[in-house]
């Protein structure tokens, strides 16, 4: 049950205050019509009629404060009791005591008169006050199963959910949204939006992920609405991209969700949170080929999403390979490539690394959750390449620091080129002035490009240019010329290792 409003005693009231109240039981005095709402309806007869009808009839008594007074006190008509009682003031030509509502945290004085109920008095006393004046109509209208809407300036009346489009306007321009020129969309592409929307009206709000606030739009929009469900002129929905159509999705605010977000115990920003987290959870669990890059929806069109991916073309093989073969609902924040192979690494990573190489590979990489997808690739590569190279060449054992360097070096080369050569040289412990000769050797002979940290002397290059033919003969080699090359490049090197 709502709680009523608290009231006061009587009090004096202030001068200011004094004619503000006189001047308004004037002018009710003067034109009752003001009290009545605009037609918008299409009622045979106005359920109003009857009650102005009546308040016609106190014409003849508007010079009697005193009769004015007894009619106030009797009756059935709340609302000709109440406006009776109201302008008995202007009769009397005085103010008498005041007495004080409380609502809605604010104090609300009224004079006190009839037999009639506080809240009609507050609502006729306070007919231009686009909230305080619905206290008058509540109990009448969800009785006569109307709609009432309080704008700013008028008050409308419809049998019908029937809402005037400047009352949307009206409430909407009281929350803390300015989306310019009369605008009630703010225009933007976002991950989701927040749609309030008038059936009767056929139009409504949109407000984006980005823009919502913490504050509730519908219960600012029925405020001011008077009906026995006040929500059954809206329909509040979120749009979003987690479908797996290219279209998008819609889903319906209902039952206790609405409930909660109509009296302002959800916000705008929550509702929209709320669908989009549980909407993005249900794709992704629901075994649909579909894909999202930021705001834009592809679908289940793989061709299209990869175009827009930025990566290498084997990293957009090996995906496009795994998306082909697995359904999967890829929902991206950026065209990062290191995102998307995240987005799959849980359940993808073995099989996705197996295409780049081989399951042995694989097998030797250890626990591929706490690897980095693309360098997981990049190594997953790599042991390919060396595992081929293993085949090719013989295992060599008993070499020396010089020997264990240059095959190493060789691998490398044979392996994955200049680049890994490059890699290997640049971490490499190269001590000594030999080791560092070796090392120009394969620099030059390889013809790898770029700044190394290492400086060479004079003799030192002189020692690599007469290592090169070696090292030429070395990486050119296989099975046991191999281990021919690799003698001949040890005794060049003069480190008197041997095999």
């Amino acid at each position: 049950m709502r709680k009523k409003g608290r009231f006061r005693g009587a009090r004096n009231a202030p001068k200011r205050l004094e004619g503000d109240i006189m001047a308004m039981s004037k002018a009710l005095w003067e034109d009752p019509g003001l009290l009545r709402p605009k037609c918008a309806g299409s009622c045979r007869k106005c359920h109003f009629d009857k009650t102005f009808s009546e308040i016609a009839k106190l014409d003849k008594f508007k010079g009697s404060a005193e009769a004015l007074n007894k009619i106030s006190q009797r009756g059935g008509d709340d609302i000709v009791k109440a406006y009776a009682g109201t302008i008995s003031v202007y009769a009397s030509g005085t103010v008498p005591c005041l007495t004080a509502a409380k609502l809605a945290g604010e104090d609300v004085p009224f004079v006190m008169r009839g037999s009639v109920g506080k809240d009609k008095l507050i609502g006729v006393q306070y007919y231009d006050d686009p909230q305080k004046r619905l206290l008058l109509y509540n109990k009448f209208a969800k009785k006569k199963k109307l709609h009432m809407y309080s704008l700013n300036d008028e008050l409308v009346c419809s049998n019908t959910a029937n809402m005037p489009k400047d009352y949307l306007l009206d409430l909407f321009y009281e929350t803390p949204y300015d989306f310019g020129d009369d605008g009630t969309d703010c225009g933007h592409a976002a991950e989701g939006a927040l749609v309030i929307r008038s059936k009767s009206l056929s139009s409504g709000i949109r407000i984006c992920s980005e823009c919502a606030e913490e504050v509730s739009t519908l219960m600012y929009l029925i405020s001011r609405i008077i009906a026995i469900d006040p929500l059954d002129d809206f329909d509040v929905s979120v749009e979003h991209k987690y479908h797996a159509s290219k279209d998008g999705g819609v889903d319906s605010i209902t039952g206790e969700i609405l409930k909660q977000y109509s009296i302002g115990k959800i916000t705008d920003r929550i509702v929209i949170e709320t669908i989009l987290r549980g909407k993005k959870k249900d794709l992704t669990s629901s075994g649909v080929s579909a894909y999202m890059i930021d705001n834009r929806h592809y679908g289940s069109d793989l061709n299209a999403f990869m175009n827009d991916l930025n990566g290498t073309d084997k990293e957009k093989e090996l995906l496009r390979n795994y998306l082909s073969n697995n359904k999967k609902a890829v929902i991206l924040k950026s065209d990062r490539m290191s995102e998307a192979l995240s987005s799959v690494w849980k359940d993808g990573a073995r099989e996705i690394l197996a295409a780049a190489s081989s399951e042995e590979v694989v097998n030797k990489m250890g626990d591929l959750s706490k690897m980095l997808p693309v360098h997981a690739i990049e190594d997953a590569i790599v042991g390919q390449m060396w595992l081929s190279v293993a085949a090719k060449l013989p295992e060599l054992k008993g070499l020396g620091p010089v020997g264990k360097l240059a095959d190493k070096f060789a691998r490398s080369f044979l392996a994955g080129g200049t680049p890994l050569l490059k890699k290997e040289i640049e971490h490499a412990s190269l001590k000594e002035s030999r080791s560092k000769s070796l090392a120009r050797a394969f620099i030059i002979s390889s013809g790898v490009e770029g700044d190394f940290t290492w400086k060479w002397s004079a003799d030192e290059e002189d020692l690599a240019k007469f290592l090169c033919p070696f090292v030429d003969r070395l990486i050119a080699s296989e099975g046991k010329e191999y281990i021919n090359a690799m003698e001949n490049l040890l005794t060049a090197s003069g480190s008197g290792e041997r095999l």
